[in-house]
């Protein structure tokens, strides 16, 4: 076989296509991603699943290609050697160039690390996978290029085939009959079986498949060697039939028996030893039903990993039993409406059609006749969070809960419509309160039942939305709160936001603010601006001319982004926040000691009032620091910490706007809501329950994948060079080596 192996590798070298191929396999993954995901832009993620995912469909073309420079010819037959040794020769060299191929794709995670952090081992699960995939595929090819005489034939058959086996896990969601054949089709489907590798899960069946399907595609194509060489025995006929009992049984056993395991870094897919802890408390059935469309695997392949979480999840303890549920296919829907659980839209797109579909993917815990309900799970990110604390519910009997109080000009249900859901969606079963001093106005209106002043839920931690509207015993009330042991969360400053003319007034005696200053917590008389800040888009349009619309960017300086830090992983986008100062020794009188919680860039300034104003209009705001005004980073959020306690009873945030529903929209993209802001209001309540280590949970999977280590200033270098070591640095090796052996057979061909 040496010898064989030794003929095609120099044969297909001599072949400038084979270089062509190689080409367009590195540029076409580096092109893909790099351009197709948008890396170099503000959206630009170092996540590399995207970049795995299109192996799959540029060996479409490569493979076939590569094919047709060792396909079968009748000259063969007579060959002195065993169809093994000649067929495994083949494949050999076609998976070798399109390993070489694969390695010169290096270049695009080390350039990706370098822009910001990187899970490695998911890039090498994920290059270990490609191997196994490449291999398969080179089987294939060989054998279509056996089967078909015709190489023009064996070609669009090769292309054809690996076209239909990377895309058929996708022909369930477009055909609702397609659903009863979804689990054939994804089991056929090359890409599916290497999805998972791109996540950082390793899964024996994945390998099985690729294995076995290579292999199994190597023994065809010795039978048809073989049966065209004359073979007619009765024993080449049992040979042929159990290899294909073989095949058969080995991939069936691989999917009964098998392994699934979790190399990610933060062991993104893996039970935790909190939730371990949780489960070992329950001693009586626990029923886990996951009820799932089977259309819904097509549309969403991540909540296979749902699936699989839920059963490892489940299999930790003796007393929890597990199941997967179709939900249309029981007749469940009415059951799950009086659950609480509705279908969700998802839409699927093509070039030339979109579609929505209505779906299930709920998650329903029954303990001691106890019930939670997790409403839609699409993936692990949080399933593990959202599991704990609904179990810390059914068990141990303790809920996250949190109190909302809105002390400013705005109203809960309008103003921050995006709070209340949000809690009660992260398990935080939350009640509306309000300010004692409001209480005998709303009785005096009617609404004595959801008249609740804050006080009246002391052991209930507190989120406070502005103080604007705090009265001095309101003031005192609130004191008087943490000091019988009450938490609470309060965002504010001391300025009001005109948002019709975007201008920024001091608040006449704050009496919140002022509880505060009590706790050695005060405000700066300034605003804090900085020049990494939010670009705003400003639409302007004819009334005639629907066309003549035009849009303007403008940095505005008072909407400052903070950087990534522990409290907030991926950064958040301020809006007027004002600095905090905090006076330890005051804090210490009250029993308390003082943290920084969130701090600006060190780009920040403290913008100050000119001629009593300030200059807030974004035509007018400045886009840097003015003489005199003070420059560096700045805290704006603190906590108090009791003595001995390590979840802290008082969290202060300098701005109470950047969670409102009229701010939100602006900056966020038309796809997607940013609630960063609105996720550290849920962080801060979990940590004022006490709850750190479903904290730890919930940010488990939370990775920032952004690119925070290049700046926008030299975002234009780093692509530059990027893309002359990922793409135009292996064209160049890829040239230089094809000159080299072109050199050489020239030289050899001169000598004879």
């Amino acid at each position: 076989m040496k010898s064989l192996y030794k003929k095609h590798i120099v044969q297909m070298l001599y072949s400038p296509l084979s270089y062509i191929c190689c080409m367009v396999f590195v540029l076409f993954c580096a092109a893909n991603f790099f351009f197709g995901q948008k890396f170099f832009s503000v959206t630009g993620t170092t996540e590399l699943h995207a970049f795995f995912y299109g192996i799959p469909y540029v060996c479409i073309l490569v493979i076939p290609t590569l094919g047709s420079l060792c396909g079968t010819s009748k000259k063969e037959y007579s060959l002195p050697f065993h169809a093994l040794s000649i067929y495994a020769a083949k494949i050999l060299c076609i998976f070798t160039l399109l390993a070489i191929s694969l390695l010169l794709t290096l270049p695009v995670p080390i350039c990706v690390s370098k822009a910001g952090s990187l899970e490695w081992n998911a890039v090498y699960s994920a290059y270990s996978m490609a191997l196994l995939y490449l291999l398969s595929s080179s089987s294939l090819a060989v054998f279509v290029f056996t089967a078909f005489e015709n190489a023009g034939a064996a070609f669009c058959s090769c292309a054809l085939v690996l076209a239909a086996l990377n895309s058929i896990h996708v022909l369930p969601s477009l055909s609702s009959t397609g659903i009863l054949f979804a689990p054939l089709v994804r089991f056929l489907s090359f890409a599916w079986h290497f999805d998972a590798a791109g996540k950082g899960i390793v899964d024996s069946r994945d390998i099985s498949f690729f294995l076995v399907s290579a292999l199994f595609f190597y023994g065809l194509c010795v039978i048809v060697m073989e049966k065209r060489r004359g073979n007619q025995s009765l024993g080449f006929k049992r040979m042929c039939f159990l290899f294909v009992l073989t095949a058969f049984l080995f991939a069936l056993d691989s999917s009964i028996f098998y392994f699934r395991t979790d190399v990610t870094r933060q062991k993104k897919f893996s039970v935790s030893e909190y939730s371990k802890a949780l489960l070992s408390e329950v001693d009586q059935p626990l029923t886990i039903t996951y009820y799932r469309n089977k259309e819904l695997l097509s549309l969403l392949p991540q909540v296979r990993d749902v699936d699989e979480y839920l059963l490892s999840f489940a299999g930790e303890s003796p007393f929890a039993s597990y199941s997967l549920v179709d939900p249309v296919k029981e007749k469940k829907e009415k059951m799950l409406e009086s659950a609480g659980v509705y279908p969700q839209n998802v839409r699927t797109s093509t070039d030339a059609t979109t579609s929505v579909s209505s779906v299930y993917s709920a998650v329903i815990l029954e303990y001691l006749g106890k019930t939670e309900v997790i409403p839609f799970a699409a993936n692990v990110q949080t399933l593990e969070y959202q599991l704990c604390t609904r179990l810390n519910s059914i068990v141990r009997g303790k809920m996250l809960s949190a109190q909302v109080l809105c002390a400013n000009e705005f109203e809960l249900e309008k103003n921050y419509a995006y709070i209340m859901p949000l809690l009660q969606s992260q398990g935080i079963s939350a009640v509306q309160t309000f300010l004692p001093s409001k209480i005998p106005g709303m009785v005096e209106d009617g609404n004595v039942a959801i008249a609740v002043p804050f006080t009246a839920l002391e052991k209930v931690p507190l989120v406070v939305l502005g103080s604007s509207s705090f009265s001095l015993d309101d003031s005192n009330d609130l004191l008087q709160f943490v000091k019988n042991g009450g938490k609470f969360f309060i965002a504010t400053n001391p300025y009001s936001i005109d948002m019709t003319n975007w201008e920024v007034k001091g608040t006449y005696r704050d009496w919140g603010v002022n509880a505060l200053q009590e706790l050695g917590i005060y405000f700066k008389s300034t605003l804090t601006a900085d020049s990494n800040c939010f670009n705003i888009c400003f639409d302007s349009s004819s009334d005639r001319d629907a066309a003549s619309q035009k849009s303007e960017y403008i940095k505005y300086s008072f909407w400052p982004n903070i950087p990534s830090q522990k409290e907030a992983r991926d950064g958040m986008t301020l809006t007027w926040p004002c600095a905090i100062e905090t006076e330890a020794s005051v804090s210490e009188e009250e029993g308390f000691s003082v943290k920084t919680l969130l701090v600006t860039n060190k780009t920040a300034w403290q913008s100050k009032k000119v001629m009593g104003n300030f200059l807030t209009n974004p035509f007018s705001a400045s886009k840097n620091a003015e003489a005199g005004e003070e420059l560096g980073e700045f805290p704006v959020a603190v906590e108090l910490f009791r003595k001995d306690e390590e979840s802290p009873s008082v969290i202060v945030f300098g701005d109470q706007y950047c969670f409102s529903a009229n701010i939100l929209p602006y900056i966020s993209s038309e796809q997607m809501l940013d609630t960063r802001s609105l996720d550290f209001i849920v962080s801060s309540v979990i940590r004022l329950n006490g709850e750190e280590e479903l904290l730890h949970l919930k940010n488990k999977n939370n990775v920032d994948t952004s690119l925070y280590k290049i700046s926008a200033e030299s975002l234009a270098s780093y692509k530059k060079q990027t893309l002359g070591f990922a793409c135009i640095l292996p064209a160049v090796l890829l040239l230089a080596l094809w000159l080299l052996i072109f050199i050489k057979r020239r030289k050899f061909n001169s000598g004879r």
